[in-house]
């Protein structure tokens, strides 16, 4: 789909891939290349973030048959027998798919995260610190079965020209340090995170 008139989600998915293209640079003009560490507690990092939680979030489908069966399976693993907080469809409910037994299992584990939306988030951060967000960009990519599952046929994902875009941004990250916690209850805000004030350093504030 190419026509605005045709796609009336073109402007948002183009707009996404906008901010998270800015987002990436600030990040490679602060970080990259340095033995700096790239932390929460940096408001470009903060959002690096949510830019890349924005694109993941785009489009998921809000009646998924599986989302039920998936919430229930939650809480049995956890011994729970309790609604569940979520209410309303989070890209965790997709990544996990692409997830071994024990990668679930160190999400489900953390201890200050209590909600899907925190899972997914803290997902991404290890990915970033681990620099492992390229090539699960790639397997996310390649399972296009799994997208039009958990997607609209309007979401980024679903958007070939501009997903296929995700790992080449995600690998251009590949020279920034990141540290960032993965176990900060704040992830489970259901709105997103507010950004912070820039910290700078002291190299930075003496200039």
């Amino acid at each position: 789909m190419s026509d605005e008139g045709e796609d009336p989600y073109l402007l948002e998915r183009q707009a996404l891939v906008s901010h998270l293209l800015d987002a990436v640079k600030q990040c490679q003009i602060r970080f990259g290349g340095r033995g700096e560490l790239a932390t929460e507690t940096d408001s470009r990092v903060v959002c690096l973030c949510a830019q890349f939680e924005a694109v993941l979030q785009h489009g998921l489908r809000k009646n998924n048959k599986r989302l039920s069966a998936i919430r229930h399976m939650t809480d049995m693993v956890k011994g729970l027998n309790v609604k569940h907080p979520d209410s309303e469809p989070t890209f965790w409910h997709f990544l996990r798919n692409h997830l071994n037994k024990h990668e679930y299992e160190r999400y489900m584990l953390l201890k200050n995260i209590s909600s899907d939306i925190g899972r997914g988030r803290a997902w991404l951060r290890s990915a970033l610190n681990e620099h492992s967000l390229e090539r699960n960009m790639h397997m996310f990519l390649a399972d296009t079965s799994v997208i039009s599952q958990y997607y609209e046929n309007w979401a980024f994902l679903a958007d070939e020209e501009r997903s296929s875009m995700l790992p080449t941004m995600a690998a251009g990250l590949g020279s920034v340090l990141f540290a960032i916690n993965i176990d900060n209850p704040d992830l489970n805000a259901s709105r997103t995170i507010v950004q912070k004030e820039p910290q700078l350093s002291s190299a930075e504030s003496s200039m």
